[in-house]
């Protein structure tokens, strides 16, 4: 096998006699018998029509389920070592551990957001408000008369609303910006990789199947070996040697399948591990995301004490309130600050 496979392919003996050749010559009671070269199968399989394509995916998922089935019974554990990318795995480890930390992240950053919205919405909001009216009674009129107040809204002439509302919407849109659209962006990059994960994993399973079916045909085409070589006459040896030339034409087969997923699963582990590196390069960026987020919290209240002083009318808003509410509302007031032996119960709010 070339040197590059070598990190993560576990090698058995029966790897190591892969046919790298395209042509192979088997000798048999004279006869000799001339296997079929790589191009030409390659061939046959392009030239294949599509509902051959179709069942090809249905042997595919067949033979990742049989593999699948006896990897996690651990059969033939101690003969057949699978394949493996010790690197992958151990990265990909690493990487789900660190995404659970980036969703708790991402989690509070959101919480943020909403929490600064809210707050510099009810600062607004507050500091339009009415403060509350003194009343007076006047002993004159029998009635309670409202006091002039010094300062209607709690801004007081100084505090403008409008501008806190704004400062709100950017710093949404700051955090939006410089905080959780990267954090979204790394973990659609982890879920990417997640795919690719599965995708090496069909690979590999794929992979092991082939090495598994060659072994077992080298294994049977020895045995068949050592049963011609015991001096089996006849009828006997014209049969071994049938499901010899039968064994090794198979072997040959399966080897040509051997390769094509061994290229397969190498490109697509190569590609993985690449990408899983450039993952890992991008958390080391989760620092500036939280700096950012910090610089925009800090900005922001900054800007808020500057909008306290922001000059502004302090005019006294008007409450919407129904016609009919607004009359008994102002009897109350009036029969409320009355003294007990002046005041008129209204039988229309009883109505």
């Amino acid at each position: 096998l070339p040197s590059k496979f070598q990190p993560f392919v576990r090698h058995s003996h029966s790897l190591k006699s892969v046919s790298t050749t395209t042509t192979t010559t088997v000798r048999a009671r004279d006869r000799v018998i001339v296997n079929s070269s790589v191009s030409s199968s390659v061939m046959g399989s392009a030239s294949a029509s599509p509902r051959n394509g179709e069942g090809s995916k249905v042997h595919h998922a067949k033979r990742k389920m049989i593999e699948g089935m006896k990897q996690y019974l651990k059969m033939g554990a101690k003969r057949f070592m699978h394949t493996e990318s010790a690197r992958c795995m151990l990265m990909y480890d690493e990487v789900k551990t660190f995404k659970a930390i980036v969703d708790k992240c991402e989690k509070v950053c959101q919480s943020l957001r909403h929490a600064n919205d809210a707050f510099f919405q009810q600062v607004a909001s507050t500091l339009e408000s009415n403060l509350p009216l003194s009343f007076e009674y006047n002993p004159e009129t029998g009635a309670a008369e409202m006091v002039p107040p010094v300062q209607h809204t709690v801004a007081g002439g100084r505090g403008s609303g409008e501008e806190m509302r704004k400062l709100g919407e950017d710093v949404s849109l700051g955090l939006e910006g410089e905080v959780l659209r990267p954090i979204a962006a790394w973990k659609m990059h982890a879920e990417s990789v997640k795919k690719r994960m599965g995708e090496l994993e069909d690979r590999r399973l794929e992979l092991d199947f082939y090495r598994r079916a060659v072994e077992s045909l080298l294994a049977t085409h020895d045995k068949l070996k050592l049963q011609l070589a015991d001096n089996v006459d006849g009828t006997g040896k014209e049969r071994v040697e049938r499901r010899m030339h039968s064994t090794w034409e198979k072997k040959q087969s399966r080897d040509v399948k051997l390769q094509a997923s061994l290229a397969s699963y190498s490109a697509c582990e190569s590609e993985v591990y690449d990408e899983l590196r450039s993952l890992i390069a991008d958390a080391m960026h989760f620092k500036a995301y939280l700096n950012a987020a910090i610089s925009v919290q800090s900005a922001s209240f900054a800007t808020a004490a500057s909008c306290m002083e922001i000059p502004v009318e302090d005019k006294r808003q008007e409450m919407v309130v129904s016609a009919r509410g607004s009359g008994g509302a102002d009897a109350k007031k009036q029969n409320a600050a009355a003294p007990p032996h002046g005041r008129h119960d209204d039988d229309s709010d009883y109505e």
